[in-house]
């Protein structure tokens, strides 16, 4: 084998390797992943998240827009996991996994929880919310080039998760709480009518920051007219709900809301889970939205007196309340 035809030989390797690398190989990963963990006593919080980088651009308003939701952070969506039920700047989150996004502005950051999880950060839900809170928001004394998030320990039960970039820091307090649940708790709300009485046994979810009508509450949608088991209504005597005839007897309110109010259907079902047979629809009546003298939170149903042989049977969530006279037959 002559020289030439040995050198051929150890440089093919070479060669082929050099080919062979993709062009991701080739190139540096301008946000890279990256995560951080804190240890809470024998509880753990975590977020995995890409790291972007100044690299000479105007950040804060620019690459970061003001008043749009945000990322936080890059590529693939940011994600916030704790094996501990706390509460995060002032709001219940479960134990589990959830996304994390903000909505930066000049007077201030809203920062979001989310539940949806393992998609592209462009894939942002906001019928998913979990929960939306004002954050904390200072001046850093020296600039932040990349991108950092930061969970910072206080004490053996609660700490303080930070986000930086540029001259900006972000901060919101969590700690451990195993008071949180339900968050949708059951309750129950009863009147007397014609000697006989109503009553109306529901779950009573809560804002915690999120736009309900239109987003948690989608319009023009089948709603259970409250949270996790069915809302049940009872009435011992026959009466009519918004010119309805009801028999005596126990039912399941199920509602459909749209931008002008409610159309509340009534159910044969007579409870437990949610799901709604139209097949056994009574009735369907419509109420127009109504504006509380002040927001109403959480969700909430109950009675009021009204006319003789009448009373009302009252939804109220937000901005919005809703009425059906009930009367005696």
């Amino acid at each position: 084998m002559t020289p030439s035809i040995r050198r051929s030989l150890v440089l093919l390797p070479v060669l082929l390797t050099a080919f062979q690398m993709s062009p991701a190989q080739q190139r540096p990963v301008l946000s890279p992943r990256d995560s951080v963990f804190l240890t809470l006593d024998t509880n753990v919080i975590s977020v995995q998240y890409s790291r972007p980088s100044t690299r000479g651009r105007t950040i804060m308003g620019e690459l970061v827009p003001w008043g749009k939701v945000w990322r936080t952070g890059a590529n693939l969506a940011t994600h916030l996991k704790t094996n501990f039920d706390m509460t995060l700047g002032g709001v219940p989150v479960p134990r589990g996994t959830y996304t994390l996004w903000s909505i930066p502005s000049p007077k201030g950051w809203t920062l979001i929880v989310n539940k949806q999880t393992g998609q592209w950060g462009t894939n942002y839900s906001e019928t998913q919310d979990l929960a939306r809170f004002e954050a904390k928001v200072e001046d850093l004394s020296s600039a932040v080039d990349t991108f950092t998030i930061a969970l910072d320990g206080v004490g053996k039960s609660s700490g303080i998760l930070k986000l930086m970039w540029e001259r900006t820091l972000v901060s919101a307090p969590f700690e451990k709480n195993d008071h949180i649940r339900p968050l949708s708790p059951r309750d129950s709300s009863e009147i007397a009518l014609g000697g006989k009485k109503l009553k109306v046994v529901y779950s009573r979810p809560a804002a915690r920051g999120r736009v309900i009508w239109g987003s948690v509450v989608p319009f023009d949608s089948l709603w259970r007219t409250g949270a996790n088991a069915a809302t049940v209504f009872t009435t011992g005597l026959d009466v009519t709900i918004g010119g309805a005839k009801v028999p005596a007897g126990t039912y399941t309110l199920y509602s459909i809301p749209s931008s002008a109010g409610l159309t509340l259907i009534i159910n044969k079902k007579s409870g437990g889970m949610p799901n709604h047979d139209q097949t056994l629809d009574l009735a369907r009546v419509d109420a127009k939205n109504e504006t509380p003298p002040t927001a109403i939170d959480p969700f909430r149903i109950w009675f009021e007196p009204s006319k003789k042989n009448t009373v009302l049977l009252r939804f109220g969530w937000s901005d919005r309340s809703f009425s059906f006279p009930v009367k005696s037959q």
